[in-house]
């Protein structure tokens, strides 16, 4: 089970001052609570952590069946944070490539630096994974233009006449034909698809910036690859990993082996996590994983990482070495990089046969994981590779999934009520060849998909999706409403439209179907989420007070905001029923709520940290539960914690150090 823990609070502070609808409420003059509640804290950072389910407990009769939120692109909350950026200029970064590996995987020096060099000589020094934090480097041996590049991955070094030097990475997909050839020899699983997989991610994204930002990129994905755009995709967990740990293995993370690097007994990811990848290996598909960050890594940065290659082509490899050559990786030299990535995936699409089976995950963020505005610049880029793809006819053969891990996660955008949706609904499409989904193999599933736009999904049902790509499944299931006692559902297959997000596996904090209402209206309501709030800071404080003598206790000093979860009112006027059939309902009874879901903003002191926070308060049992990863740190605090991340990256969100601690922050 998870950790519980018992804080008595001997003190709960409320105000006597005149309470009005404002939404903020600044914490002064307390009074003492006669009745006290007991905290118990959920999802604290214990290597145990995974050991129970963390999957609400509050009863199904009190959530209501998912409304998707419609949000407006230009809405009057977050129109002013969205501004046009210029293109990248990627010119200034010294002159032009002087070399560079054409498309049929040659290398080639370019006429232009010959004519401006003179006669160049180069040499490449080849290097690959040792582990994902160690690389080994080849000697420089000497290549002339025209000779086969025979690694992905290469450092190479020019001069010319003039003396001149150059230096620079080659990184392209140099098809690994043994391996080809040995996967062609794997029988293919008996219900097979027969598709492809091509899989493309960008970070912080959510559905209605992504509409923003990259507008053609929409245009091409919802007009020439007839994409399904999921409008009811919610995310399951805060960040990337909670994002593609339920894609790529059906579970979370809490519910999986431990493999935070902090703790001694930690196991390689791949070690443990049962990726999707591998079922797509083990059918004979050649497989691809890339990142353009090895720095923040999805599974190096707070996890262990990988103990072995955990795909075919890894491109983690090259950007090892790039972040040491390069200070700014928008730019790959004179290139845009994401223009470069593109290449690169496009190639391994190409190079590899027809009749080979590719799967492939690139995941983006170097434009959009710090600025809600500059992804704009690749837009007409990821349009024209998708075009490029489509029109080569390596995609007649694919579904093609285009999405964001999440919407925008920080700053004032994320503090506004849209952008909390935001976060929350991030941008998912999926597409199928159009010769597939008018086959008989795949024309319900196509229904299926279409239908499912305007339903409840989650990051689970893509992992079901995919595995539905190997194991592809009968007429009658296509046909068959998906069970609502597993949280994965396939998209190729009904699913029903009153789905709730506790069958769907949506944590509260994370559930955009709720029907929130205010809790500051009256006196009472905003007494209780100033209660709830002091529970949420005292519990910070407890799980920072092993630490105090380097982190500050904080302390609450403005409610920002509260809301609480209120079901249909006739959820609590239902008596029975009026008809012997059972239809017609009797609603005469009072019953009272026994206890309800509070969402509270709330800013403390040092710091001025706002905080989000999901609750639960029993009434009855006069009980608050607090669930650490449903807590969220929404404004920027940069290097207010410097002194606990090496430490422990858990707490970060919640240390302020002392050094820091100044007369502006007090």
């Amino acid at each position: 089970m998870l950790p519980i823990i018992f804080i008595p609070l001997f003190i709960f502070f409320t105000y006597s001052s005149k309470y009005s609808t404002d939404t903020a409420h600044w914490i002064e003059e307390p009074i003492v609570y006669s009745s006290l509640p007991h905290i118990v804290v959920l999802g604290a950072d214990t290597a145990d952590m995974r050991k129970s389910i963390t999957r609400s407990n509050f009863s199904r009769k009190f959530e209501q069946a998912c409304r998707i939120p419609k949000l407006n692109i230009n809405g009057s909350e977050v129109i002013a944070f969205f501004h046009h950026v210029n293109a990248l200029d990627c010119s200034k970064n010294k002159d032009k490539e002087w070399a560079y590996v054409d498309e049929k995987g040659l290398f080639t020096i370019s006429a232009d630096a010959i004519e401006t060099h003179g006669d160049i000589k180069c040499t490449v020094a080849y290097f690959e994974r040792i582990n994902d934090n160690e690389l080994k480097i080849d000697r420089r041996i000497p290549i002339t233009s025209g000779s086969p590049i025979t690694q992905d991955y290469a450092v190479v070094h020019c001069i010319g006449d003039d003396q001149e030097t150059w230096e620079h990475l080659l990184w392209t997909i140099v098809p690994d034909r043994k391996k080809e050839e040995a996967l062609s020899h794997i029988k293919k699983p008996a219900q097979w698809s027969g598709l492809d997989v091509y899989f493309i991610g960008f970070d912080s994204l959510s559905q209605m910036s992504f509409r923003r930002k990259l507008p053609k990129t929409v245009k091409y994905i919802e007009e020439e690859l007839d994409a399904v755009v999921l409008d009811g995709y919610n995310i399951v967990g805060d960040g990337t990993p909670q994002a593609f740990i339920p894609i790529l293995t059906g579970q979370t993370e809490q519910e999986l082996p431990l493999t935070r690097k902090r703790f001694a007994e930690a196991s390689y990811v791949d070690e443990v996590y049962p990726f999707v990848w591998k079922n797509f290996s083990d059918a004979g598909y050649i497989t691809l994983y890339a990142e353009d960050s090895a720095k923040v890594g999805t599974f190096t940065y707070r996890l262990k990482g990988f103990k072995h290659q955990p795909t075919d082509h890894y491109v983690r490899t090259f950007f090892q070495k790039a972040e040491d050559m390069f200070s700014n990786l928008q730019c790959l030299g004179s290139v845009p990089m994401h223009k470069e990535w593109f290449r690169y995936t496009a190639e391994f699409m190409e190079r590899y046969g027809y009749n080979t089976s590719k799967f492939l995950l690139a995941f983006h963020s170097v434009l959009s994981h710090d600025d809600v505005n500059l992804v704009e610049v690749a837009d007409e880029d990821t349009m024209l590779n998708l075009k490029k793809l489509k029109e080569s006819g390596v995609l007649d053969n694919a579904l093609v999934i285009v999405m964001a891990d999440h919407g925008h996660r920080f700053a004032k955008f994320r503090a506004t009520h849209q952008g909390q949706l935001e976060e929350r609904l991030p941008f998912f499409s999926l597409s199928l060849p159009k010769k597939f989904r008018e086959s008989d193999k795949g024309r319900t599933a196509w229904k299926n998909l279409k239908a499912n736009k305007a339903r409840l999904s989650t990051p689970f049902d893509i992992h079901a999706t995919l595995l539905d790509v190997l194991h592809w499944p009968a007429e009658q299931e296509l046909n068959t409403m998906g069970d609502i006692k597993s949280r994965s559902l396939s998209l190729f297959r009904p699913i029903s439209p009153s789905r709730t997000c506790e069958e769907a596996g949506i944590e509260m904090h994370w559930c955009t179907c709720m029907n929130w209402e205010s809790a500051m209206d009256n006196g009472e309501q905003t007494n209780i989420s100033v209660m709830l709030s002091k529970a949420v800071v005292q519990t910070i404080n407890s799980h920072t007070k092993s630490y105090r003598h380097l982190c500050a206790p904080l302390k609450l000093v403005k409610l920002e905001s509260s809301r609480r979860l209120v079901p249909h009112k006739n959820l609590f006027k239902y008596k029975n029923t009026k008809d012997v059939d059972g239809f017609v309902p009797n609603l005469v009874a009072e019953t009272k709520a026994a206890f309800a879901h509070y969402q509270l903003r709330f800013v403390t002191k040092p710091g001025n940290a706002l905080y989000e926070a999901t609750v639960q308060y029993d009434v009855l049992r006069n009980t608050v539960t607090v669930d650490m990863t449903s807590i969220s740190h929404i404004n920027r605090y940069g290097d207010l914690s410097h002194c606990i991340i090496d430490i422990n990256y858990f707490l970060a969100a919640y240390c302020i150090c002392y050094d820091k601690i100044n007369s502006t922050l007090r």
